[in-house]
């Protein structure tokens, strides 16, 4: 098949989105598919026609390049237009319509009355351009079983078209993450513990509920540290300003891909804390170096909890935390969760959804 799959960020592997579409495109293109990983130019979200913009840089490149077999697409770009291009596959790289809800229930919390309705109104097209992509689509892969009880619970209209993917780290960080499990000790290392938090400073992020476990925490472990990284430099507004002073929080504004085994190594236990998630693939990153993680129940743990019973654990951490072992991940994970599997999953429902 000839596939375009479109990323709406720059295409670079520091950036989610596009690091997988990147990956998934590679992956097919070795089970012999002619794939193409592309993205429009930047368009300023400001822009009052910042999405008509960018719809019409992926339709005009569509039908330039084309015909194409397979057009693998963000939501926001399943247009009229593009659909004339090639068989229209939605695939999810984070639960739109939930971050919307989320959003709007944020404002009603800190701003109710005119303010929270105005955003409400605000958000009704982008909320309706969600759901005319997803109908205009011929398959909606969801990313996860969370994702995908959901869609089924809400849209049972379109349970025919909707199908799952997963994310998994790429096949050389992977080695990198090993080496890492392989390398960590089962005795913590010091007195306090050294959790690691990683994600942007934002509200779906689950920022509140790691503040009031901040706050409890330090309060009660005087030795335990937390290293909150990839959060930008926003995080610094919402933090104590006695904690990072004295070195109890460490912000870590960005790194980059080849800093993350060494960040991984230094820590004792990550935490994952958000309210909303598409996957997480930090939590498949910690997991695989070895790190016990406390998470909630969002994202890629119910998928991976499995694989990883002892390791993977419900946040918030209790009072003691007792030394394990690394968690060498089993077969079944190696199988499912690398990129030639996802590839292959991905063939197979697409070719079911042209039939």
């Amino acid at each position: 098949m000839r596939i375009l799959l479109i990323t709406h960020p720059p295409l670079t592997a520091e950036l989610g989105a596009p690091q997988v579409t990147l990956r998934l495109a590679a992956a097919l293109r070795e089970r012999g598919h002619d794939a193409l990983a592309w993205s429009p130019a930047p368009v300023p979200e400001g822009l009052a026609s910042f999405r008509r913009r960018q719809t019409a840089a992926v339709e005009h490149y569509a039908a330039e390049h084309g015909p194409f077999d397979v057009i693998d697409t963000p939501v926001t770009s399943a247009s009229r237009g593009l659909a004339r291009h090639g068989h229209l596959v939605v695939r999810s790289t984070q639960p739109e319509l939930l971050y919307v809800l989320h959003d709007h229930a944020g404002q009603l919390r800190h701003h109710p009355g005119p303010r929270a309705a105005y955003h409400l109104l605000a958000t009704l097209p982008t909320a309706a351009g969600l759901l005319a992509g997803w109908r205009r689509a011929r398959l909606i892969l969801c990313l996860g079983t969370l994702e995908l009880a959901w869609m089924r619970s809400q849209f049972p209209f379109w349970r025919h078209k909707l199908g799952l993917w997963t994310n998994c780290p790429a096949p050389e960080e992977r080695d990198l993450l090993t080496a890492v499990r392989r390398q960590r000790a089962a005795v913590l290392p010091g007195p306090g513990v050294r959790f690691l938090w990683i994600g942007r400073w934002a509200e779906h992020k689950g920022i509140r509920l790691l503040l009031q476990f901040l706050h409890e925490r330090l309060a009660a472990f005087p030795a335990d540290t937390i290293t909150i990284a990839g959060c930008g430099p926003s995080a610094a507004e919402d933090l104590a300003a006695e904690w990072l002073h004295t070195g109890r929080v460490r912000l870590v504004p960005s790194f980059g891909r080849a800093e993350l085994p060494a960040l991984l190594a230094s820590h004792d236990a990550g935490l994952f804390t958000s309210d909303i998630e598409g996957w997480g693939l930090s939590l498949n990153e910690m997991l695989e170096s070895g790190l016990p993680v406390y998470a909630t129940e969002q994202g890629a743990v119910p998928d991976l909890r499995p694989d990883f019973p002892t390791t993977l654990r419900r946040f918030p951490p209790g009072p003691t935390i007792e030394p394990m072992s690394p968690a060498e991940p089993g077969s079944a994970y190696e199988q499912r969760f690398n990129w030639a599997s996802i590839a292959r999953s991905w063939e197979n429902q697409v070719q079911e959804s042209r039939l």
